[in-house]
C-alpha cells in the first residue's frame, strides 16, 4: 500500500503547524518580550498535570471497566457530555491553580510594595499559549511525527511495516491510512487553530476570576469549555463542524482581545 503524495505533503504541513510553528512562535514572542517565561511554563504544566497525568489515565482506567463499557454502548451521548464536562473541569481547575501561583510576590524590601504578579493580560496570553501548545505538541504534533514514520514504512512495503507491528495493529493502521485524505488532515489543522484561540479566551476568564475575585467566571469557563467541546457531538460532517468551531473560536479571540481593558495594569490583588 502506497500513501499518496498529497497525504504526505499534508502530514508535513500538519507537522510544521502543530510542532515546529508553536515552538518558533514562542521563541519570537519571547524575544520580543510579548510573553513571560513563568506563566508560559505554568501553562505547559497545567495541561500536562490536568490531562496527561490525571484525566487521560483516569479515562483509560474507566474504559476498561464493564460499567463504563455498558454506559458507552447504551448512552453514548451521556458519555460524550461527561467527557466534555470533565475536560473543562480538569483544565479550568488547573488554570485556577496556575493563576493562584502567579500572584504578587513578597516585597523586595521590608515594608515595600508587592512585586508585580502575572495576573495580567500578558500573563493570560503567556499561560494560555503554554497550555494550548502543550496540548498541540504532545497530542497532535508528535502524532504527526508517527504518521510520517508510518508513511515511510508503508512506502517501503507492507512487509516492512509488518516487521514493526503486530497483526492486529497492522490491520488498524492500514485501515486508517486507507481512509485518510488531505482534506481531513487540513480540517485537523483548523481544529487546532480553533482550540488555541479558545484556550486563550478560557485563560482570560480564569485569570480575571482570580485577579478580580469574580469567582463566577471560573464555572463560566468550565461551562464555555464544555459547550465548545460539545460541538463535536453534533450530527455534522467534518467541515461543517470545524467551520462552526472556527466561528466560535473567532468570537472567543475577539473577547480575549477585548479583555485587555478588563485586566489591571499591575496584578497586585
Amino acid at each position: 500500500m502506497a500513501v499518496s503524495s498529497g497525504v504526505i505533503w499534508m502530514f508535513l504541513m500538519a507537522l510544521f503547524m502543530t510542532l515546529l510553528f508553536p515552538i518558533l512562535l514562542l521563541i519570537v514572542l519571547g524575544v520580543k518580550k510579548k510573553i513571560s517565561a513563568r506563566p508560559l511554563g505554568l501553562g505547559f504544566a497545567s495541561f500536562f498535570l490536568s490531562q496527561i497525568l490525571l484525566r487521560i489515565p483516569l479515562l483509560q482506567w474507566c474504559s476498561g471497566q464493564q460499567w463504563y463499557q455498558d454506559l458507552a454502548a447504551s448512552a453514548p451521548i451521556v458519555v460524550g457530555l461527561v467527557l466534555c464536562f470533565t475536560a473543562g473541569l480538569f483544565e479550568e481547575s488547573a488554570r485556577v491553580g496556575g493563576a493562584a501561583l502567579l500572584g504578587p510576590g513578597k516585597p523586595a524590601y521590608p515594608g515595600g510594595p508587592p512585586r508585580p504578579g502575572y495576573r495580567t493580560w500578558q500573563g493570560a496570553l503567556s499561560f494560555g499559549l503554554g497550555h494550548a501548545f502543550c496540548e498541540t505538541i504532545l497530542l497532535v504534533g508528535l502524532t504527526h511525527v508517527n504518521n510520517l514514520i508510518l508513511c515511510v514504512l508503508l512506502g517501503l512495503g507492507q512487509d516492512t511495516l509488518a516487521a514493526f507491528l503486530p497483526a492486529d495493529q497492522l490491520d488498524l493502521v492500514l485501515e486508517q491510512f486507507a481512509s485518510v485524505t488531505p482534506s481531513l488532515i487540513l480540517a485537523g489543522i483548523l481544529e487546532r487553530f480553533s482550540a488555541v484561540l479558545f484556550h486563550l479566551f478560557a485563560t482570560s476568564l480564569v485569570f480575571l476570576a482570580v485577579a478580580q475575585k469574580r469567582w463566577l467566571l471560573y464555572p463560566a469557563a468550565i461551562l464555555c469549555h464544555t459547550l465548545f467541546n460539545c460541538v463535536a457531538l453534533l450530527p455534522l460532517g467534518v467541515w461543517p463542524m470545524e467551520t462552526l468551531l472556527f466561528l466560535l473560536a473567532l468570537g472567543c479571540a475577539f473577547l480575549f482581545w477585548r479583555s485587555r481593558r478588563w485586566f489591571p495594569a499591575v496584578a497586585n490583588t
